[in-house]
């Protein structure tokens, strides 16, 4: 486990509930035709944290740090931490909502109408709590028990249902832009590369291998990625084939319940219990790195002791936990929070990649094959089209 790294941890952020919805949409909707999306999504994915694993490691930066650095003008400077601050506490407090209604959906699928679903936040958001207390290896051993739990189920799901593997082979390979599809393309795209991914990723890399040599646990970290990325990336196309065999052309996933509901006919019993814990084990991980990285992002920004033990690292991850916890028991939705930490979250992504691109390059520990300056720069293009397109979304959503 010591050679495999930290990026279990960033597929346990990224696999969430919204991921899952997401997928199953894009395969409802639009069948196999979208499954090269994510392909190039987690190829993108792959790219950008490769530059969040040399800021940590060959940098030994943190993120937040790194940003810091690069703002000492304070005109800059105080902007840039108003945008990182709403998008990264506002934005995850807020989404912690759907990692924990999401959770108890998917034990609500399993076990029914045992009792109130919304009550299954408590225990989700103790055992999350207990997570956070573990130091940082424990924390990556815990999650990577987790996501091979998650793909073992998903990956069940997609076996049990009646895939067109002709089809599917044809979406992974031949890229193509059903009509109505730009959207769905987007979000596929951004629902894995997260803005919060970046701060945990080059957070936890520096404290992981903050006692060995540089240029080793740059490559034994760039192997784990090799592992878990891929797998995170099959997990999301396990979903979206999953969907795909109840492809209608037109109806939208609107929750797990009617997802789940949908699946059964086709795919048997077994597929809702399947998907049901594998949308606990997705909701969970999810709602243990949304707190982790905001505390990490947060403190690094504002120069706070590197010690996870300290109150106000401790005080930030409460403080996101418990939001969530409220949100999700009282059944009030963030949508407008959400909105505004969209937006943030749209302005900061071509900012933090470039950031992460420069860190990077003035390292000095490992030269960097000209390659990866140029898929740096590709994928710094693809974040601020992404960042651009979110804007877009903000504004029609707020008209």
């Amino acid at each position: 486990m010591k050679n495999i790294g930290t990026s279990s941890i960033i597929v346990a952020a990224f696999v969430g509930p919204g991921t899952v919805l997401t997928c199953a949409s894009a395969g409802v909707r639009f069948s196999y035709d979208l499954a090269w999306v994510l392909i190039f999504a987690t190829a993108g994915v792959f790219v950008l944290q490769t530059f969040t694993a040399g800021t940590g490691i060959l940098g030994r930066k943190g993120l937040g740090e790194a940003i810091r650095q690069v703002t000492s003008n304070r005109r800059i400077r105080i902007p840039v931490f108003v945008l990182v601050v709403l998008g990264l506490w506002i934005g995850s407090a807020a989404f912690e909502t759907g990692n924990l209604v999401g959770a108890s959906a998917g034990l609500h699928v399993v076990f029914g109408d045992l009792f109130d679903p919304r009550w299954w936040s408590l225990p989700i958001v103790l055992i999350a709590g207990a997570i956070l207390l573990l130091d940082m290896r424990a924390i990556r051993n815990a999650l990577t028990a987790l996501i091979m739990l998650m793909s073992l189920l998903f990956i069940g799901t997609m076996l049990v249902s009646p895939v067109d593997w002709g089809s599917a082979i044809r979406g992974l390979v031949v890229p193509s832009i059903p009509e109505d599809s730009i959207v769905t393309i987007i979000a596929l795209t951004g629902t894995t590369i997260v803005t919060y991914n970046l701060f945990l990723h080059a957070s936890a890399t520096k404290t992981f291998w903050a006692d060995q040599p540089a240029a080793s646990s740059w490559r034994r970290e760039l192997f784990g990625m090799g592992i878990f990325l891929p797998l995170g990336g099959l997990i999301s196309l396990a979903i979206l084939f999953a969907g795909a065999t109840i492809f209608t052309g037109s109806a939208e996933v609107s929750d797990v319940g009617s997802f789940a509901a949908m699946l059964e006919p086709v795919a048997g019993s077994a597929s809702r219990y399947l998907f049901g814990f594998g949308l606990f084990a997705a909701g969970i991980t999810s709602a243990v790195t949304a707190p982790l990285a905001v505390a990490a992002g947060i403190g690094e920004l504002f120069s706070w002791p590197a010690d996870r033990k300290d109150i106000r690292f401790r005080g930030l991850w409460i403080s996101v936990l418990l939001t969530g916890l409220m949100f999700s028991l009282t059944g009030f939705s963030p949508l407008n929070v959400i909105i505004a930490a969209q937006a943030a979250n749209g302005l900061l992504l071509p900012f933090i990649a470039g950031v992460l691109v420069y860190v990077t390059l003035n390292q000095r520990e490992i030269a960097l094959p000209r390659r990866y300056v140029f898929l740096g720069v590709v994928i710094t293009t693809v974040c601020g089209f992404l960042g651009i397109r979110t804007l877009v979304w903000v504004w029609n959503n707020l008209l």
